[in-house]
Parts: C-alpha cells; sequence; structure tokens
C-alpha cells in the first residue's frame, strides 16, 4: 500500500491567557484587610487584632500574622511594641504621592503596552469585559467591587508591557490605590462615568495613539486627587 503523505497544518495562534491570580492564604487576607479599609470597615488609626481576624476570616493566626507583616512592609499598617498594627493615616499628601507614582508606572507601561495589544489584540476583550463588569457592579452600588474591575483594568495595561518592573512596583501599589479608592464618595453617575472614561482608554488603545493615552492616563488618574480636592474647598 502506497504512504500517504501528509502535510502538516499550522495552528492558529492561540490568543493570550489571562492566568488566575494564585496568592498564598497571607495574600488574600492582606487583601481582605484592604478591601476592609476600603470599604469604611477599618478606619485610619485603628488598631488590628491577630485574633479577631483570624476568627472573622475563619483561618488560623499564621497567615494573619503573615498579612499583617505584608501590610507593614508595603506601608499600610505600622506596627509598635505592645501596641499591635494599626492602620497608617492617609493624608492628602500621602494621596497625592500615590496618584503620582501610579502616573509615572502606567506611563512607562504604555509603549510597550500598545505594541503588545497591536499584535495580540485579543487582549482587549480582557479589558472590554472589565468595562462591563465596572458598569454592574456600579449599577449595584457595590463600589469595592467597582474598584477591583477599575484595578484590574490598569493591571492588565500593566501587564500588556510585559515589563516586569512596571508590573512589580504597580502590584506593590496596588493596595495602596485600592485604598484610595474607597475614600472616594460614589454615587449612581458615577457608573456610567467610570464606563465612558475607561472605554476611552480602550479606545485609544485599539488605535494605538500614544501620544493621547499618555495625557489621558495622567488626567485619569489625577482626576480622584483633584476630585476629592475640589470637594474639600
Amino acid at each position: 500500500m502506497p504512504s500517504v503523505r501528509r502535510h502538516a497544518i499550522t495552528p492558529p495562534p492561540a490568543p493570550p491567557l489571562v492566568l488566575p491570580r494564585a496568592q498564598s492564604l497571607a495574600a488574600q487576607v492582606a487583601d481582605a484587610i484592604v478591601d476592609a479599609i476600603g470599604a469604611g470597615m477599618v478606619a485610619p488609626g485603628q488598631r488590628l487584632v491577630e485574633t479577631d481576624l483570624a476568627r472573622r476570616l475563619a483561618v488560623s493566626r499564621v497567615p494573619v500574622r503573615e498579612a499583617l507583616k505584608m501590610l507593614e512592609a508595603q506601608g499600610i499598617l505600622v506596627a509598635s511594641p505592645h501596641r499591635g498594627a494599626r492602620v497608617v493615616e492617609f493624608d492628602e499628601l500621602k494621596i497625592d504621592r500615590i496618584c503620582q507614582t501610579r502616573v509615572a508606572l502606567e506611563r512607562l507601561a504604555l509603549p510597550d503596552a500598545i505594541a503588545n495589544i497591536a499584535r495580540q489584540p485579543e487582549r482587549l476583550v480582557v479589558l472590554e469585559e472589565l468595562i462591563d463588569r465596572m458598569r454592574r457592579e456600579a449599577a449595584h452600588q457595590d463600589w469595592v467591587e467597582t474598584s477591583k474591575a477599575d484595578l484590574e483594568f490598569h493591571r492588565q495595561i500593566c501587564l500588556a508591557s510585559d515589563n516586569e518592573i512596571v508590573v512589580t512596583l504597580w502590584e506593590a501599589l496596588a493596595r495602596h490605590v485600592m485604598i484610595v479608592f474607597g475614600f472616594e464618595i460614589r454615587d449612581e453617575r458615577d457608573g456610567p462615568r467610570l464606563a465612558q472614561q475607561h472605554g476611552k482608554i480602550l479606545r485609544l488603545l485599539r488605535q494605538g495613539d500614544l501620544a493621547r493615552l499618555d495625557r489621558e492616563i495622567e488626567r485619569h488618574i489625577l482626576r480622584l486627587r483633584d476630585r476629592r480636592k475640589s470637594r474639600a474647598t
């Protein structure tokens, strides 16, 4: 029987995969504490007690202790002998520095993110889904989940840059940003507003317009600082 010559079929390029954020239990506990601060359930200056946190989160004291050390290293908590850990004060100067640092990091990510998205436009689908998630959560006025979707949108832009230094530094800042989000007074108008703002960023990413995107990212991030200042006056 004559042999049959088989032609190799080249499979289409696979879309980029978005890995789940695998985290240790301690990191999950740290995120839960940050969520509580952002939601106003834990106030700046408040003392955090290991046993109380372990009971409320249904975990042992070991991951709680690790989480507290993690947040202390990131400057979110301050510990003192015999007094335990307390949430630091987020005054206007601290918030301003968080926003400015975030602007610098995301602007650094933009050139490579634009280039990589042009080669892998499938990445835009993730951003579109996050805008939809923001809109849904805001409609239910679940501002913690809205903020998480907002934060994830910007995380995906940094990840798209494939710049491991930017990503590492951005991740170190992300919990601070989540807390700052929690200080913002929001209402039902913020859902459409957030969707519109992030939709504009998405369009500029799709168009590859670095100059306009650079300006828009700065305006978008600093709006939170400026909005707080306008309400304080």
